[in-house]
């Protein structure tokens, strides 16, 4: 189980499964308005919420595998359905279309929160939490919805010399100790409002203020 990889993916997708408990998930799916339509579906809303995560977590896999791991590992956590079976990725790509970025949305802005305890070191400098925003770019599918929201970085999405992808421009806010990311936005990298400092400056407005926030000089 070591030698491939099983045990760690249990861990991690423990982890998850106690990090974001169910509840959370069917709240952020009905205020999203997506529950399901039928009952007897194999691939509900708040199994499709877990499965989005769980991409992120084993990003080399394709759809069957992660799904597969997903079966077998969230199981006992009450997470699963013990007579589930695999889908195609057909299904699943349609179910993900059904679901939408609204619940992940919701889920987060549920979950995302310090996790540095008053004895965790480096995480507060006198009273105030420290935590810290900074920026990077994600490749999007080369597909003219994705070009049309975010563009290429340096070009037109006409100019035969552009970059292969389209790219998203992600800022956060994180805590300095534990690294854990509470609060995002996500836009573009070409047009007016595309840079760092419009993205952050949508965050500022939700800091608590109890906290410390640093940056680098171009947030400045």
């Amino acid at each position: 189980m070591v030698a491939g990889g099983r045990l760690t993916d249990q861990i991690a997708l423990g982890v998850l499964a106690s990090s974001v408990p169910r509840d959370a998930v069917d709240d952020a799916v009905a205020a999203a308005g997506r529950q399901a339509r039928r009952r007897d579906g194999k691939l509900p809303p708040h199994v499709m919420v877990y499965f989005a995560m769980a991409m992120a977590l084993f990003a080399d896999d394709d759809y069957e595998e992660v799904a597969a791991r997903l079966a077998g590992t969230l199981a006992p956590w009450g997470c699963w359905d013990d007579s589930w079976s695999v889908p195609t990725s057909g299904g699943i790509t349609q179910a993900r279309q059904r679901l939408g970025s609204e619940p992940l949305q919701n889920l987060f802005a549920q979950v995302a929160q310090p996790v540095a305890g008053l004895l965790t070191r480096s995480a507060f400098l006198g009273r105030w939490r420290l935590m810290a925003t900074d920026g990077f770019e994600w490749d999007a599918p080369d597909t003219l919805e994705n070009a049309a929201e975010f563009g290429y970085v340096g070009r037109n999405a006409d100019d035969p010399d552009r970059p292969a992808f389209p790219k998203a421009r992600v800022v956060t806010v994180s805590e300095c100790a534990s690294h854990a990311v509470v609060d995002a936005e996500i836009g573009g990298v070409a047009g007016k409002g595309a840079g760092e400092q419009s993205l952050a400056r949508k965050l500022y407005r939700r800091l608590d203020p109890q906290w410390l926030l640093i940056a680098d000089r171009n947030f400045y």
